[in-house]
């Protein structure tokens, strides 16, 4: 018998082929996502700093996915949700809910990687990150977490899948993706993964086979398949916040995706740009991390005698002076509890002896507004390069 699917939704043919249907720029950025994790994953951070950055980043994560939906819940009190520290009244409790949902399917999916489980797609799996997302939320009578719709369901002006035909398609969508990756070869193996990562998205935002929740989960199976590329966690978290920020172009290019020419090129080509330019930021977050560990460093070997109350005085000087604005120096006894214990006792002399002794050290830099610690320094250790502005054309 003839699937319905074939007749209404023309485009769930399960084949794509990269190599022709991708162009160069695409592979390009293809390949810096690569690198970025490369780097990501090599970058050393301080164990604290690094629970710090996991917690920021999977809060973001999830305000970014469940605000798509409407959740109303600002990035702040996600925050505080993920910390256990939000309590909400009852008319709200469902937004926390919503939140709690899908922390508990990223930590499922995040006990998978830390046991070493595999990450590939499975059908079990997509029921079971539905039923995640939609556990203890209200919802309609006709809807059943991690099972398949029944009836017909309109979202907008798009029309998911013929209910009768979902279970096929979620079977045919799970093993697609693993062909995909068993026929990718080992040179191709990575940006295919990603690829596949966004196929299944842009498939179940397709086929939209439950009742509510398509889109969380959608974004949750790409999570898990893009670690199943080896991207770090703090980078697979980013495409969900790329669709939050436009999220209207987001909506935009899934329903372009399902007219003819039916390219899924388009949504490719827009979530590995947005990708890419989030893991961008991402490293350069990691990298003014690990420039302030290197500031504090320099400052303990630029400041040297040992442990004397001058010397210690003048390490925490440079050190609590905010990084990128200028201090009156006035203000320095009274910038920080620990430069007010120090300088207590001490008079307005020794405040100006301490910033020459830094600024002739190279440690300030001195105008008339006041002085700012001179991280530009740190400069000298980097590998010197053209500036762009002076290179030719």
């Amino acid at each position: 018998m003839r699937r319905q699917y074939l007749e209404t939704h023309p485009w769930l043919i399960f084949d794509f082929d990269s190599r022709e249907q991708l162009d160069f720029r695409t592979w390009m950025l293809l390949g810096e996502a690569i690198s970025k994790f490369e780097h990501l994953a090599g970058a050393p951070i301080q164990p604290v700093l690094a629970d710090r950055l996991n917690e920021i980043y999977l809060s973001k994560s999830v305000h970014a996915t469940t605000r798509i939906e409407g959740n109303t819940l600002t990035a702040d009190e996600v925050l505080q949700r993920v910390r256990h520290e939000l309590e909400l009244p009852p008319s709200q409790e469902y937004l926390g809910q919503e939140v709690d949902n899908i922390v508990a399917a990223y930590n499922l999916i995040e006990f998978d990687l830390a046991e070493g489980h595999s990450l590939a797609l499975t059908r079990e799996r997509v029921d079971e990150l539905n039923r995640l997302v939609l556990d203890k939320v209200p919802a309609e009578d006709d809807v059943h977490p991690g099972k398949v719709r029944t009836k017909n369901v309109l979202v907008g002006n798009y029309r998911g899948a013929p209910p009768q035909d979902c279970d096929h398609l979620l079977d045919r969508l799970c093993d697609w993706l693993e062909t995909m990756r068993a026929e990718a070869g080992e040179e191709l193996r990575q940006p295919v993964a990603i690829i596949s990562a966004l196929l299944a998205h842009l498939y179940l935002a397709w086929i939209h086979p439950f009742g509510d929740g398509n889109g969380r989960t959608a974004r949750l199976v790409e999570y898990q398949l893009l670690l199943n590329a080896r991207a770090p966690m703090l980078a697979a978290h980013l495409p969900a916040n790329f669709y939050m920020r436009t999220r209207t172009r987001y909506y935009q290019v899934l329903q372009k995706t399902s007219q003819p020419p039916y390219d899924p090129a388009v949504f490719l080509r827009y979530a590995i740009q947005g990708f890419v330019e989030e893991l961008r930021e991402q490293v350069r977050t990691i990298q003014g991390h690990q420039l302030g560990v290197a500031w504090v460093n320099f400052v303990h070997e630029t400041v040297q005698d040992g442990h004397t109350a001058a010397c210690v005085r003048q390490r925490h000087l440079v050190l609590d002076l905010p990084m990128h604005e200028f201090t009156p120096i006035s203000k320095i006894p009274e910038l920080t509890p620990r430069l007010a214990a120090e300088y207590a006792s001490k008079t307005r002399r020794t405040v100006s002896r301490d910033v020459n002794a830094l600024t002739d050290a190279g440690l300030l830099l001195r105008t008339r507004a006041g002085v700012r610690p001179h991280i530009e320094q740190m400069q000298a250790f980097l590998p010197l390069r053209a500036d762009p502005e002076h290179t030719d054309d």
